[in-house]
């Protein structure tokens, strides 16, 4: 009974799934992947999705860009009066605005074939399971932190951009969320609430695009992560997995089994997954190849692994071509961005209201924290790509060294090339990168609020 329900939860655990339904969604609300995707086939209703989803694009840029003009025209009408505060309030919402275009556009229209083939690539391709073997890891564990991430990040953007909408209603002033210029009386009735529409759909699509772009690069590290682990698994229980071919024996396998948990003692090996011990009786099923001799078994397992290890870098290199210009923009405007957010937050303090402050500090947060995904997670992806030549040692090889001595040594040559994560090619997006940004934008801070204190 016990058997027959290890091996049900080793069945549900490793079905294949759609891995990026959620940040899919995501970007289809910021306009940035179409509706149609999930209507197949040429039929009317396939037409008439087509048609909304061409119509809700346009309006998402109408929106975005309009208010990005307005912002534009506010600095130029109030450029020299001195309200330094007030200029950088119209200066943040022009950069947030005109980020929000540019990344509608390049995931939507400058580069939408390298974006499916990325999503396709990894979902079409990716192992569920680590190989048969004495332990074995699943992607479910990465796939629900993933989840959990991306959630927990949306979430937040939509609470801290909405929260300006508050603000109006709070003060009950015929105010807006957004303060810049307008043309006419933007008070009269009608007017006012079509004009506050725009601005709310104009926070969402900001929500929506932010969380798009750096959520979908945090579930791509999370799951490559994933990937990583069941790589690991597969490649420190190779002897094992060809020893399973081979028809091997309970004796066999437990005396393996005994030389592998010498080497394989250490705690905490995987980034993500979580490992299971597969009971030796479920190693002995016959298999319909189990005459075959260990060279044959040990080069049929190893070439799996391989194969594995070639996807896991294609992937990446396919998640570089994408990104990395993103980032190397994304820095400069992060950097600036937490500048001038920090110094409005400051001058607030003593200046404003309570609300706006929290509101300010919102944006302070979700900057730092939209930083934090970048950096942190490519981090996680230069740390697994490591390890694959670690794996190896956890096996034991001496068993079998005359036979497995070249492959080994030519898979961790080729392993020892980490993959890194880029911002252009020009800065490696990592821990120290985290830091270093920080402390470039406060020192910017620092200037600022000189050049406030001197008038």
């Amino acid at each position: 009974m016990e058997s027959k329900a290890k091996k049900d939860t080793i069945k549900d655990d490793s079905k294949r799934r759609d891995l990026f339904v959620f940040v899919r969604q995501t970007m289809c609300i910021a306009a940035m992947y179409p509706f149609g995707y999930y209507v197949k086939g040429s039929g009317i209703l396939a037409h008439l999705v087509r048609i909304c989803d061409m119509l809700y694009e346009f309006f998402n840029y109408f929106v975005s860009v309009h208010i990005a003009g307005l912002f534009i025209c506010t600095i130029y009408i109030n450029y020299g009066q001195g309200d330094l505060d007030f200029f950088v309030n119209c200066l943040i919402q022009t950069i947030i605005y005109l980020w929000t275009i540019a990344m509608k556009l390049y995931f939507r229209r400058f580069r939408p074939d390298l974006l499916n083939a990325l999503l396709s690539k990894v979902n079409d391709e990716y192992e569920p399971r680590s190989a048969v073997g004495f332990s074995y890891v699943t992607m479910a564990e990465s796939y629900r932190i993933s989840k959990m991430w991306i959630k927990t990040y949306v979430y937040c953007c939509y609470i801290g951009t909405i929260f300006w909408l508050a603000l109006p209603i709070a003060y009950r002033d015929k105010s807006l969320p957004l303060a810049c210029w307008y043309p006419f009386d933007y008070t009269q009735p009608i007017v006012y609430e079509v004009v506050f529409f725009l601005q709310a759909m104009g926070q969402i699509q900001v929500a929506a695009s932010f969380a798009s772009s750096s959520g979908l690069h945090m579930v791509l590290c999370v799951l490559i992560s994933g990937q990583y682990d069941v790589l690991f698994c597969s490649l420190k229980n190779v002897l094992a997995t060809s020893y399973v071919l081979m028809g091997a024996n309970m004796a066999e396998l437990s005396q393996l089994q005994a030389e592998q948990s010498v080497s394989d003692a250490e705690p905490s090996q995987y980034a993500y997954s979580l490992e299971e011990q597969t009971p030796l009786r479920e190693l002995l099923q016959p298999t319909a190849e189990s005459s075959r001799d260990f060279a044959t078994a040990f080069r049929q397992s190893f070439v799996h692994c391989i194969q594995h290890h070639r996807y896991i870098v294609a992937a990446l290199k396919k998640m570089e071509r994408f990104y990395s210009p993103i980032w190397f923009v994304k820095i400069g405007e992060v950097t600036f961005l937490m500048c001038l957010v920090a110094f409005v937050s400051t001058k607030s303090t003593s200046a404003n209201s309570f609300m706006r402050m929290v509101s300010l500090g919102q944006y302070l947060l979700l900057v730092l924290y939209e930083l934090f995904i970048i950096c942190y997670f490519a981090d996680i992806v230069f740390q697994n790509s490591q390890r694959c030549g670690e794996a190896l040692w956890r096996s034991p090889w001496q068993r079998h060294l005359k036979e497995v001595r070249r492959d080994y040594l030519l898979f961790m040559l080729n392993s020892r090339r980490q993959f890194q994560l880029t911002a252009g090619k020009i800065t490696n997006l990592n821990v120290e990168r985290l830091r270093g940004t920080i402390t470039t934008a406060f020192s910017f801070l620092t200037l600022l609020q000189k050049m406030d204190a001197r008038g």
